[in-house]
């Protein structure tokens, strides 16, 4: 920890990245929950995808909380100000959200692999999907082995033990590109931009607000998209209440072939 105060003196920068994170989680609950609707009422259908995102949501719905319970022990303040049992609480609601987070994301990736699973029954299609899960899969469960194993004893992610060993800022921010990177999103582009400043030994609950910011950015809109496509029946419904034509494929006219007639063709060239 630095021994001089910070220039920008006792601030926060979680507010925003708070206010941000609670809309766009709102957005989400709100399509997640017309999505749940639509499959319960009139008729039960739920399946597969509808409860992998289902636990997509309950995850991230945890990792907010986490997060609030992190700010409010001192994420987004110079470490400088913060007490170190607050430091100390703050990292270890803060790593339940790296955890968690991770799943969030994942899950409502597979949830929508899962979906296409049943739009095509050819092999090339499902071997290309089922591929795809498996790998998105195995990704999450590399990575949260990696955050098991950054030090040890595990305490030392979060408090400071006598004697722990913990990898060094240069291999976790190589374990953060080959996970940003295999993620293949617009938002892990901005993690991979993001992550050479990214360093939890050197004041990380004020670095880390960005990083944080841009994961949830990236796990509610996954979870948003994953939902937005069942939406369009019951928006269809919602239109009609008000004389209102719902959504229809754009028809467009084509010219006519006229066959050319050949025994004709042959008797004038002759």
């Amino acid at each position: 920890m630095n021994t001089q105060p910070p220039p920008d003196g006792n601030t926060t920068t979680a507010p925003q990245m708070v206010n941000i994170s609670a809309i766009l989680l709102c957005v989400a609950l709100i399509v997640f929950s017309l999505r749940i609707y639509t499959h319960v009422r009139p008729v039960f259908k739920l399946v597969g995808e509808d409860y992998i995102v289902s636990l997509a949501t309950a995850a991230e719905i945890t990792v907010f909380s986490l997060m609030i319970a992190s700010t409010y022990h001192g994420l987004g303040r110079h470490e400088f100000y913060v007490k170190p049992e607050e430091l100390e609480q703050a990292m270890h609601y803060l790593y339940g959200v790296m955890v968690l987070g991770l799943w969030a994301a994942t899950l409502a990736r597979v949830s929508v692999a899962y979906m296409l699973l049943g739009l095509n029954n050819s092999l090339a299609w499902r071997i290309t999907l089922w591929a795809g899960i498996t790998i998105q899969i195995a990704n999450v469960v590399g990575a949260n082995i990696c955050l098991f194993l950054q030090c040890s004893p595990l305490r030392a992610m979060w408090a400071v033990v006598p004697d722990a060993k913990c990898w060094s800022s240069v291999q976790a921010q190589t374990y953060g590109y080959v996970f940003a990177g295999l993620c293949a999103a617009a938002v892990a582009a901005l993690k991979i931009y993001h992550m050479s400043s990214f360093d939890l030994t050197n004041d990380a609950l004020r670095t880390v607000v960005e990083m944080a910011l841009l994961s949830r950015v990236e796990e509610l809109v996954l979870i948003t998209a994953a939902c937005a496509p069942f939406l369009k029946s019951p928006t269809e419904t919602f239109l009609r209440r008000f004389n209102i034509s719902g959504f229809k494929n754009g028809m467009r006219s084509l010219g006519t072939i006229v066959p050319l007639d050949r025994s004709s063709s042959h008797t004038t060239a002759s």
